[in-house]
């Protein structure tokens, strides 16, 4: 039945843009967008097309994963690439006035307002539709689209605006970045500054907590039998790969990281730790043998080829079709000499990273050692889809994962004010231990503490699109893979120029 949804809401009421355009609404438009949101379904069939969008390869499906953002991440050895295709070292290069990356640039750009365009449009109708819909479909529903707005919006920001905030507030806070979209107009929506993007994002998450705290079936604040009227086409299934509502908190914390000061560090480190209280109980409903919620880690034990992309640690995740086939030239663990589009790491650097741990499961069973080449290198399998992977994590990639969650919290408590340093290395050994490492930090300041978690985030997040806004977010002026200082014009992705044109300034 949900199939048949999206079929309708993709063939009938979605209104992309082109590339050159922003949202256009005729008469004609008005009239079938009333007709759509004439019944709750309406407003259903619109949050799961946002999200299927979102799962596109100009998205999160490919260049904003496990692919574009590793490439600009360093993630994986720069080899020698064959062929016609340009792109992979051109995002190595950060050649951004290239002209096969054009499509890259522009296509992310594009496709994320049309996701928030999408948004905008069932945002425009819900409220006065209220009386409607069941209150539990309408907090919700409203809820999840205020998320979808803020989230996407803010990797905008982060891909097209500026890095390294905490030290740069004075002028990022005032400099004028993305436009943000609070409505669907013909009008093209203005630029708004750093500070005002921020403000926006933050108060679209606020309400989207606000609503989802009372009514998302993961707060338990109501036994999950009382959805039952809503749930009966799956709905309320597999909240893991919606905005639910710890998704929402964690989603916050990241941003408030991102500006960085004291306030929204303390503010960021309340919203991980209300995540991590939760994650404590080991959360794991079901109902009729279906997954509703999971919020816990997996043990090291439980980490293998069933398991291989911790769906069940994903705060937020979305479903890719065929992911097997789109990973196919890059993720491939018994690659050969001739396989010139595999993304690998070196022996040498693998150890380095891994620290020469023999427990570590992030190094002994997420990374696949290829000796069928010369290069010897480490396949990471985080989206490889093996022939004994669980139907549950099949097709699964990450979006924000409860690891990062104690790592915000980690350093918030190191560098906040006031600064918690033993809190900070209990949140540490508390993933490392998950990891199998077992022997615990100790007796660390608050730089050490810091090394320490750039060190995690670089043996954690691999093939998660994580370590490119890590490195911009703190300002790094070397990352791997590269001999050249790091500054704004490798960290900022540049507008696309019909944007430019139009009178945008970067």
């Amino acid at each position: 039945v949900m199939k048949k949804k999206i079929v309708t809401i993709l063939s009938i009421a979605f209104f992309f843009t082109s590339c050159n355009s922003w949202f256009d609404v005729t008469s004609s438009d008005e009239i079938r967008e009333e007709d759509h949101y004439s019944t709750e379904i309406g407003f259903q069939q619109s949050l799961i097309g946002c999200y299927i969008a979102m799962a596109e390869d100009d998205l999160y499906g490919k260049n904003l994963s496990w692919y574009g953002l590793e490439r600009l991440g360093h993630q994986f050895y720069p080899q020698v690439y064959a062929g016609s295709d340009a792109i992979p070292l051109d995002l190595h290069k950060f050649a951004y006035n290239s002209v096969d990356l054009l499509p890259f640039i522009e296509g992310i750009w594009s496709k994320a307002y049309n996701v928030i365009a999408n948004a905008n449009e069932a945002l425009k109708y819900i409220d006065e539709k209220q009386s409607i819909m069941d209150p539990i479909n309408y907090h919700v529903i409203k809820g999840e689209l205020l998320a979808i707005r803020a989230y996407m919006h803010f990797d905008l920001l982060r891909l097209y605006g500026y890095g390294n905030w905490e030290q740069r507030s004075s002028e990022l806070n005032n400099k004028y970045t993305i436009p943000y979209a609070l409505e669907i107009s013909k009008e093209a929506p203005a630029q708004v500054t750093g500070n005002e993007a921020i403000r926006f994002i933050l108060t679209d998450l606020t309400d989207a907590a606000n609503l989802l705290r009372e009514y998302d079936p993961v707060t338990q604040k109501h036994n999950f039998s009382e959805y039952a009227n809503v749930n009966t086409d799956g709905f309320y299934n597999t909240r893991n790969l919606r905005l639910n509502y710890y998704a929402v908190k964690a989603l916050e914390s990241r941003v408030r990281l991102w500006e960085g000061s004291d306030s929204n560090k303390s503010k960021a480190l309340d919203a991980a730790e209300e995540v991590i209280k939760a994650a404590e109980n080991d959360i794991n409903m079901t109902e009729n043998n279906q997954n509703i919620y999971t919020l816990k880690f997996l043990t090291p034990e439980t980490i293998n080829s069933s398991t291989y992309n911790l769906t069940a640690e994903q705060l937020f995740g979305l479903s890719i079709q065929n992911l097997d086939t789109k990973i196919k030239n890059y993720i491939k663990p018994y690659y050969t000499d001739n396989d010139s589009e595999v993304m690998y790491i070196e022996p040498e650097t693998a150890n380095q990273v891994y620290e020469n741990s023999t427990t570590d499961v992030r190094f002994t069973a997420l990374l696949d050692q290829s000796l069928t080449s010369s290069s010897l290198g480490y396949v990471p399998l985080k989206v490889y889809q093996s022939s004994t992977i669980n139907q549950y994590y099949k097709n699964k990639i990450s979006m924000i994962r409860l690891p990062e969650v104690y790592y915000i919290a980690a350093e918030c408590c190191a560098t906040g004010t006031p600064a918690n340093l033993e809190k900070a290395i209990t949140y540490l050994n508390h993933v490392r231990q998950k990891r199998g490492l077992y022997e615990d930090l100790k007796n660390l300041d608050a730089t050490q503490i810091i090394n320490e978690i750039k060190k995690e985030y670089r043996k954690e997040f691999l093939s998660e699109g994580v370590m490119f806004y890590y490195y911009k977010r703190t300002g790094a002026s070397e990352i791997p893979y590269r001999s050249e200082i790091m500054e704004d014009k490798q960290y900022v992705l540049p507008y696309p120029t019909y944007e430019i044109q139009s009178g945008r300034v970067q």
